[in-house]
């Protein structure tokens, strides 16, 4: 999905979904499926971990009384669909999306935000990777004793970088908004896309025995 405003809407409209019903929840993993979601799963393997950990406090909800089956279903999905989200993430395309819908003073500096974060998360990203592979080569292994120390070296870098962008976006006059034209792709199976996520929101407001009614 190419149109950024499509995905994120879609996006919001299945995790509402997912959220409020397990009928909601399984359309919007059929939704997924159809969408290509398989394939971002396979290129991330923190989709993975994510999920174990969502399996790991499902467990704790049984065990104390709770639906955890019903929250891990829609844990689950609702990881599944961030992840495919985030994987069609391409850079520019959030200062598009916010100077669209909040124009070129506040919508700007939202975008800007936006994709500073994003830069960000995807430095931090291939920091830990190296940061692994040096564990590595020393033997020390990435358990949790090797990993902690990386920890604080990474936040306290990322905190230096961060004051370095701010300071330089100052010298170069920056004060409030800027200008910026926002470009969107047209392309039909965004909008198929787009029709599919009202339909499995509806889906998750109705239920299944008066679909089945309506079928007839």
């Amino acid at each position: 999905m190419q149109d950024v405003r499509i995905r994120v809407g879609s996006t919001l409209l299945l995790s509402f979904a997912t959220f409020i019903s397990i009928p909601g929840a399984i359309a919007a993993m059929v939704w997924w499926l159809v969408a290509g979601g398989p394939s971002t799963v396979r290129s991330s393997r923190y989709a993975l971990v994510f999920i174990g950990a969502a399996g790991l406090v499902s467990l704790l909800v049984e065990l104390s009384g709770g639906n955890g089956v019903s929250y891990f279903i829609r844990m689950s999905v609702i990881l599944l669909i961030a992840f495919w989200a985030f994987a069609h993430q391409t850079p520019g395309e959030f200062m598009d999306l916010a100077v669209w819908a909040g124009g070129t003073t506040r919508g700007f500096e939202l975008g800007l935000v936006a994709e500073a974060t994003l830069q960000s998360i995807n430095a931090i990203r291939d920091d830990i990777e190296r940061i692994r592979v040096a564990l590595t080569l020393k033997g020390m292994g990435t358990g949790i004793r090797g990993l902690l120390p990386a920890a604080s070296v990474l936040i306290i870098t990322h905190l230096s970088r961060a004051e370095d962008q701010a300071d330089l976006l100052v010298v170069r006059g920056y004060r409030r908004g800027g200008s910026w034209c926002p470009e969107f792709p047209k392309n039909t199976s965004d909008l198929v896309g787009g029709i599919g996520a009202i339909l499995v929101l509806l889906v998750a407001f109705i239920p299944i025995r008066e679909i089945f009614i309506l079928l007839q």
